[in-house]
């Protein structure tokens, strides 16, 4: 925090036409708007604008124009400051427009220039010109060197310090500068500058009223707003480069706005400041459209900055304080021309250009509207200058006070009545904005330095060098206006002997001069007295003054040196604050993406655990379901087979009872042939659809051996072995009562037997094309039919079944637990084989069903799945 003697210091510092004092105090005058127009360039061209007056044009719509269709046939007036026609001359111009704004500059007023319109209006030709015809920039170079070539202080007397002010140096500080620059200069140096812009001496006029009792400098500095950034066009480097580095816009201790870090020239000679002009034009940037050969794809802002400082009572030095130094301000704009996209075809580089060159341009309307709006109803609403950087720059001009004057460039032609009616109406907005007037208060007045010191320092060293001159001795000095003793002698001529009286007089005169001498004499002494009694005061005053001045002027070095130190230690804080900025928005940027990748994987990780859980526990219940269902099924196959053992043990004891008790009447073949035909009748009375209660063991077991292991002649060997049964599937099962989905191929043949499963709330489908076919929470089963003819020719159907797990991913599995097949065959293929069984057991059907475990190559009812996902 600055400390209030450092704050009494800036104060002091600023120039007094800045001063908090003088802002928004006595009179205002608006900005002052002036009307150019352009020759036509075909004959055949129509216009659309008149001169009425010279202070009025009338705007007329063709019947080609936009605002015609939507407007109708209304005729426009607008009034200017002035309205040149299209003959006028350059110097026309510069006399109604730059001039008064030169001589503000020099009196120590701020003053803005900048030229408005549409792009081929004419805005550069009037504010640059062209060789032999030179516009408003070169008049106002020449006219300034023209005036102030006598008072100029010697280069380096003022040295800008990077912070929108200047130092004071001595001249033995100015001298070993210029001497370095003098060993640094190059022979070989372009000359940048174009001859044909300096006009001859017969065209110049030159300002009067120039204070000469200051001494004055020169500087000029120029930059480019391209794409709303700002580029130093005089900075180091090559002449053509268009790399240039980014500036940025800052404000210093007087709230002045100006761009950090550009460059200052100080100029001697108008040739050298065309010189810097010409640097900068090389560079500025420049492209072809269809609306213009050569149009500006910038705002150029050319700055000049007058210094000005008063010179000692001894009229020879600038006196060494800052707070004395005037510093004015005239800068001249050339706004890039405003296009429509529709008539300039641009396309990428070229139409991004545009956008930005009407973007800036409508934030200065915006400006200007809010600014009015504000004057007129006495609010007190935020302007949006920092929206743009050509009116963030010119702040200071709008709530400060200057001199603001505005040259509309207008091109009359039919084609361009749109672009320019929007130009008018700016026109109309800017001469409603009303600016401070700018006070000059004169410094040496002040502090009691009197006027003339230069002149009479001047005219007394021409005095002082005719003196010393050989010819010095016969050079008549008027002594009476130093000293007089009285008036003349009188006539000491003595024509006759009664003249006595003219001795008298002549004595009286003499005494009457003695008498003087005697008194001036007198006088003198004491005046010697008193100077040399004044100047021992003066010169002790003079030797503690001088001590006083040497402490404070290592005070002031030290805190010269130490604020110099702070501002650099404040430049790289800010940059390292910049960068460190940058990084840390990187990195939030960064770590903000990290955290959303990370909750996004955090979420999937929580659904599929959550997924299978759900998993694990539907398996865990159906695994835990079967394994309750196949005990019971055990204890009940076990309990069943207990109870056919023990009914087929009391049948076997029967008989063997009566076979014993028959035995003993009939002979052994009527027993044989009598138990045979029992068991013929018995068989007879089985049919298909029904299942015996009760069977001999022999009968249930066709394809067995015979008792104890030993085959018979009755009965019949088997060729396939005891028949597997799978105890886990039954009907019963397929129809559970859950979902199931059937799969199975359009043409199927019936099998019509009760070993065909009749499943019940089943979806049919001969075709998986879509995912939700299987991943329904509704259904929990899958059976897959298939048919084919096995190597005998028969007709073999299998049944493929499984379970439908859900899968993570959103679609389902279908993990295979069972195989059923029902082969069909014919009784009559082989007849002997048929009748040889048919001796052992009575064959109820053709059909058969095989629940011995025999999968597919594919699937299989452990191991194998089959995965259906949305692929």
């Amino acid at each position: 925090m600055r400390s209030a003697k450092s704050k009494q210091r800036i104060n002091e510092i600023r120039t007094p036409a800045r001063s908090k004092q003088n802002l928004f105090q006595g009179e205002r005058d608006p900005v002052q708007v002036y009307c150019r127009l352009r020759p036509m360039q075909r004959d055949s061209d129509t216009s659309c604008i008149k001169i009425i007056s010279p202070t009025t044009v009338l705007m007329s719509p063709p019947a080609t124009a936009l605002s015609y269709r939507n407007e109708g046939n209304r005729t426009m007036k607008y009034t200017f400051k002035e309205v040149f026609p299209p003959e006028t001359n350059q110097q026309e111009v510069f006399d109604k427009v730059a001039l008064p704004l030169v001589e503000g500059l020099l009196k120590g007023k701020n003053g803005l220039l900048f030229t408005y319109g549409v792009t081929g209006s004419g805005k550069t030709f009037t504010m640059t010109g062209e060789p032999n015809n030179c516009g408003i920039l070169p008049r106002c170079l020449n006219i300034i060197f023209k005036t102030i070539n006598e008072v100029q202080a010697h280069k380096y007397i003022f040295k800008p310090d990077k912070m929108n002010m200047f130092d004071i140096q001595s001249e033995a500080e100015a001298m070993l500068e210029r001497q370095q620059e003098l060993h640094k200069f190059k022979s070989g140096r372009k000359n940048n500058s174009n001859p044909d812009l300096a006009m001859s001496d017969t065209e110049l006029t030159k300002i009067n009223g120039v204070n000469e009792d200051n001494q004055y400098g020169v500087f000029v500095s120029y930059v480019e707003i391209y794409n709303n950034s700002v580029f130093d066009l005089l900075e180091d480097g090559p002449p053509i480069t268009k790399n240039l580095p980014v500036k940025i816009i800052r404000e210093d201790a007087a709230h002045n706005m100006y761009v950090h870090g550009v460059t200052e020239i100080e100029i001697k000679s108008a040739e050298e400041a065309f010189e810097a002009f010409y640097l900068g034009l090389k560079r500025k940037r420049m492209a072809h459209t269809t609306l213009n050969a050569e149009s500006s794809r910038s705002h150029s802002v050319f700055t000049i900055r007058l210094v000005q400082a008063p010179v000692d009572e001894m009229g020879e030095a600038v006196i060494q304080n800052k707070k004395f130094l005037n510093i004015s301000q005239l800068s001249l704009v050339d706004l890039a021309g405003s296009e429509r996209t529709n008539r300039t075809k641009n396309t990428g580089q070229r139409l991004r250009e545009a956008g930005n060159i009407n973007k800036s341009l409508m934030t200065l309307r915006t400006c200007l509207e809010a600014l009015r709006e504000n004057q007129v109803n006495g609010t007190n609403n935020m302007v949006p200058y920092r929206e743009s950087k050509i009116t963030h720059l010119f702040k200071n001009f709008f709530e400060g006070e200057g001199q603001v004057r505005m040259v509309v460039c207008a091109n009359p032609r039919a084609e361009d009545y749109d672009e320019t009616l929007q130009v008018m109406r700016f026109a109309e907005v800017a001469s409603e904005v009303e600016v401070a007037k700018p006070q000059v208060n004169d410094v040496a007045a002040s502090i009691g330095l009197v006027s003339g010191r230069r002149k009479a320092n001047r005219l007394f060293n021409a005095a002082r060098d005719n003196i010393m001159r050989a010819d010095a001795k016969d050079l008549e000095l008027d002594l009476g206006l130093v000293y007089s003793l009285g008036p003349d002698f009188p006539s000491l001529e003595l024509n006759s002997s009664q003249a006595s009286h003219i001795i008298k007089e002549l004595m009286a005169h003499l005494e009457m001069r003695l008498s003087r001498r005697e008194t001036l004499k007198r006088s003198k002494d004491i005046k010697d007295e008193r100077l040399r009694s004044s100047l021992l005061e003066l010169e002790k005053e003079s030797l503690e003054v001088r001590s006083e001045n040497a402490s404070l002027r290592g005070q002031l070095a030290s805190a010269e040196r130490r604020i110099r130190a702070l501002e650099e230690r404040l430049t790289a804080t800010e940059n390292t604050s910049l960068s460190h900025q940058r990084k840390l928005a990187e990195l939030t940027d960064y770590t903000s993406s990290l955290k959303r990748e990370l909750q996004e994987k955090e979420l999937l990780l929580s659904q599929n655990k959550l997924d299978k859980e759900k998993q694990k526990k539907v398996l865990e219940r159906k695994y835990h379901n079967k394994i309750a269902a196949e005990h019971e099924k055990a204890k009940e196959i076990h309990s069943e087979k207990e109870r056919l053992k023990n009914a087929i043990e009391e049948k076997e004891n029967r008989l063997r009872i009566i076979a014993e008790a028959l035995g003993g009447d009939r002979g052994d073949h009527d027993v044989g042939t009598k138990t045979h035909g029992d068991m013929g009748a018995q068989t007879r009375d089985f049919t298909p659809g029904s299942t015996p209660r009760a069977l001999p063991a022999h009968l249930l077991t066709p394809f067995t051996t015979g008792h104890h292991g030993r085959e018979t002649k009755d009965t019949p060997t088997s060729r396939r072995g005891v028949a597997v049964a799978n105890p886990r599937h039954r009907r019963s099962l397929s129809a559970d009562g859950r979902g199931w989905v059937e799969h199975a191929p359009n043409k199927i043949v019936p099998m019509g037997t009760v070993m065909k499963p009749s499943i019940t709330n089943s979806k049919y489908v001969n075709k998986l094309t879509n995912v939700k076919d299987i991943a329904n929470p509704k259904l929990s089963k899958y059976c897959l039919v298939s048919q084919e003819q096995d190597t005998d020719g028969e007709l073999e159907t299998k049944l493929y079944k499984g379970d439908i797990v859900p899968t993570c991913g959103g679609g389902a599995q279908v993990i295979f637990s069972d195989v059923e097949m029902l082969k069909q065959f014919s009784p009559s293929k082989d007849r002997e084989s048929q009748t040889n069984r048919t001796s052992g057991c009575a064959r109820h059907s053709g059909k058969r069903r095989d629940t011995g475990f025999s999968p597919p190559q594919t699937p299989t009812n452990t191991s194998k799945k089959q995965r259906v996902d949305d692929d």
